[in-house]
């Protein structure tokens, strides 16, 4: 009984025993995989935020140049508003940044890692919102970000022809032409997307018509003379009178009226009216949330008729009376968005904005 009870004694209890080497060899493998997965996935979700980051930005800096343009109105190529891809990493922005009516420009560049995955471009917003210079046959213009070299992990700024800016969607694929006015009214830019119509209503400089009849028409005056055939007889002289034998009145004027050689036309350089159109919204500035809405009003001097030419999809313009229009968002589509109107003064713009 005492040897079996030493040899008891020996022996460890199995909490105290440890971990054999198989164990701890076993747990460093499953740590070092975890740890190379995790860093593995920390940096692809640094590439990501850097690679959206950097696309999220160009879009801003695109929507801004555009709305700049619609502001300021510009009609000379110069002057407006747009974006310049210089080379792989850096682009360079146009538009007034301070508000001043001045044109400044600045260079920005991409996000670590991140470049250009499409060729140098330059894209230019007339006083319409609408890509100036574009190619016919281009419904939009697309700028590929990607990541260092792989090509699979991109990101794509949409440009649309008529301005809208859209970041890895196609929704906006509404494609604005020049619209050809009925022969005989004033078009619009004759169509040309860099001048506006600057043409006043009405002409600053009407040419009067003289006229050259102001020789005055002689009035004759007629001798009063009495038509009554019956003679009056008079006592004591002849039984039969002999009434008056000229009955006739005289009809030639004592003197023949001088007709001025050169007439001069009273007035000859009349001040026109100008034609004058005020746009109200009512919210103002005219902000609403999706599937929401606004009215816009017109009032035009003298007088005329406003009319509803064109605007993005998503938005609806309806006349409730006179020159009042309501607008609504008919979908969860976000943004800025500008409306045209033709008016008798020329088109005008409203830019409304859609938020959540």
């Amino acid at each position: 009984m005492s040897a079996t009870t030493r040899t008891k004694r020996k022996q460890k209890p199995t909490s105290q025993r440890g971990f054999s080497m198989m164990q701890l060899l076993v747990t460093l493998a499953v740590a070092s995989v975890v740890s190379g997965l995790a860093f593995m996935g920390i940096t692809s979700a640094r590439q990501r935020i850097r690679l959206t980051n950097s696309s999220r930005l160009l879009a801003s800096y695109a929507e801004k140049a555009r709305v700049d343009s619609v502001r300021r109105h510009p009609t000379d190529p110069n002057l407006m508003a747009g974006i310049e891809v210089l080379n792989k990493t850096t682009y360079r922005v146009k538009m007034d940044f301070d508000g001043d009516g001045t044109v400044e420009t600045k260079d920005i560049t991409l996000d670590d890692g991140v470049v250009f995955a499409t060729d140098p471009i330059a894209l230019v917003f007339d006083w319409r919102g609408r890509l100036v210079d574009l190619e016919s046959t281009d419904v939009k213009v697309s700028i590929a970000l990607q990541w260092g070299d792989d090509e699979a992990d991109q990101r794509i700024v949409d440009i649309t022809r008529s301005g809208d800016v859209t970041l890895d969607s196609d929704v906006y694929l509404d494609d604005v032409p020049n619209v050809n006015t009925t022969t005989g009214l004033t078009p619009i830019d004759g169509g040309s997307t860099l001048n506006a119509n600057n043409t006043p209503h009405p002409s600053p400089t009407p040419t009067p018509t003289p006229n050259d009849d102001n020789s005055p028409s002689p009035t004759p005056t007629p001798d009063v003379v009495d038509l009554d055939p019956t003679p009056t007889p008079s006592p004591g002289g002849d039984p039969e009178p002999s009434p008056n034998p000229d009955p006739s009145p005289g009809a030639s004027p004592s003197a023949s009226p001088s007709p001025s050689p050169s007439a001069t036309p009273v007035n000859p350089n009349p001040t026109p009216t100008p034609c004058i159109v005020t746009v109200s919204t009512s919210p103002s500035p005219l902000t609403f949330s999706k599937h929401s809405g606004g009215t816009i009003s017109f009032s035009v001097n003298p007088s005329g008729t406003v009319a509803f030419t064109e605007g993005a999809n998503n938005i609806t313009v309806t006349r409730l009376t006179g020159n009042t229009f309501q607008v609504a968002s008919v979908n969860n589509t976000r943004g800025n968005f500008t409306l045209a109107f033709e008016t008798p003064c020329g088109t005008k713009t409203v830019t409304l904005t859609i938020t959540n």
